[in-house]
């Protein structure tokens, strides 16, 4: 009885998200912003639901300040933000492991080839494309990275979409070009679109091959053990609970380093500003922004303010490094890849950032 009335909240959810989704889409255009602002932010009800709870739980708590050397460690804003995480980030990974369980049990092969199940150039593109219109932050990427695979999206879609989702998200780009103009808005977009491609030709090498990464999740449990559900809902239910019970610990250390992180996302405006025009911005640059947990839309007050004081490359490469990785997404990726993959992609997003950075600084000096 209790997993019926849950596999009904969780329908409902799912449709009032695409619902919102759609609304947000038509609202947009119709008030007359661009398409590429209209474009909806699919997590945005569970994260404002996560808030307003994350804020109702913690609003008794006295403000507590600690001066450090990266900044100051506020404990009112390190909790709520805990709190808020420890909502959110299960919320997504239920919700978008049951959606996608259910939609590989409901649909057959043929029809889910049409979508991102190609493990080829055409995969590649559709993942990368999906991610542009799936604006979600790193730490919560990996959820519907998982939500994905386990609902049969082929590896060189996921792996795309991986890149894609957190970096090429839409208010990564429109500030991009309102702080780098449309040259820089438009070499954000490509080279972030070739970096979600090359991700998903690596893929194997990275260590985002689906079959381990559900073998690592799930073992035997699905394949080996007999169900007595008997319903496509039951079914795509049970195996969203399985992913779920194996990932709950790692979920929950990524949402507290993401709360202890948050305190010292402002530091970086005071490293860059020592940046200046060295050559080796970008390097700093990826270095200092990578492990930080900071979504597009709060990049955009720190990016405002070092728009003169730094080259277009830096400010790509700032950018991207803050928006497309964080500690917290590497917590998940240990349970889900391992330790030894997960270096190996952390050091990719961490080479292809800096290089970007460092081509389009020299591109603009030559010019």
């Amino acid at each position: 009885m209790l997993k019926k009335i849950t596999i009904k909240i969780l329908i409902l959810i799912i449709f009032f998200i695409i619902f919102h989704s759609i609304w947000q889409l038509l609202y947009g255009i119709k008030t007359g912003k661009s398409i590429q602002e209209s474009i909806p932010v699919i997590e945005k009800p569970v994260a404002d639901f996560s808030r307003f709870l994350a804020e109702k739980l913690t609003f008794w708590i006295k403000e507590m300040r600690v001066s450090t050397p990266l900044g100051d460690f506020s404990s009112k804003r390190t909790i709520s933000y805990i709190v808020y995480e420890w909502i959110k980030l299960p919320l997504i990974l239920i919700l978008t492991t049951f959606g996608m369980n259910l939609l590989r049990l409901s649909l057959n092969k043929n029809n889910l080839q049409k979508l991102i199940t190609q493990n080829n150039l055409k995969g590649a593109v559709a993942g990368a494309i999906m991610g542009m219109l799936t604006p979600v932050c790193s730490c919560t990427v990996t959820n519907i990275y998982i939500g994905l695979v386990a609902g049969g999206a082929s590896q060189k879609a996921s792996a795309a979409f991986l890149f894609a989702s957190p970096a090429l998200n839409e208010f990564a780009i429109i500030f991009m070009f309102v702080f780098g103009g449309f040259f820089g808005g438009i070499a954000y977009i490509f080279f972030g679109f070739i970096a979600s491609l090359i991700t998903a030709y690596i893929s194997n090498k990275l260590g985002l091959v689906p079959k381990n990464i559900l073998f690592r999740i799930k073992g035997f449990s699905i394949k080996n053990k007999k169900t007595s559900s008997s319903s496509v809902l039951e079914k795509a239910f049970d195996e969203t609970m399985i992913i779920f019970k194996r990932l709950i610990f790692p979920i929950l250390i990524s949402g507290l380093l993401a709360g202890l992180l948050v305190n010292f996302n402002l530091t970086l405006i005071e490293i860059m500003k020592k940046v200046n025009f060295q050559w080796w911005g970008p390097i700093l640059a990826t270095l200092a922004g990578l492990p930080l947990d900071i979504n597009a839309a709060a990049m955009a007050p720190i990016i405002a303010s070092l728009r003169n004081v730094l080259p277009l490359g830096t400010l790509v490469s700032l950018m991207m490094a803050t928006t497309v990785a964080s500690i917290p997404e590497v917590s998940m990726l240990f349970k889900i890849i391992g330790r030894k993959y997960t270096l190996r992609v952390v050091f990719w997003y961490g080479f292809y950032t800096m290089l970007i950075g460092l081509i389009i600084n020299f591109y603009v000096l030559m010019i």
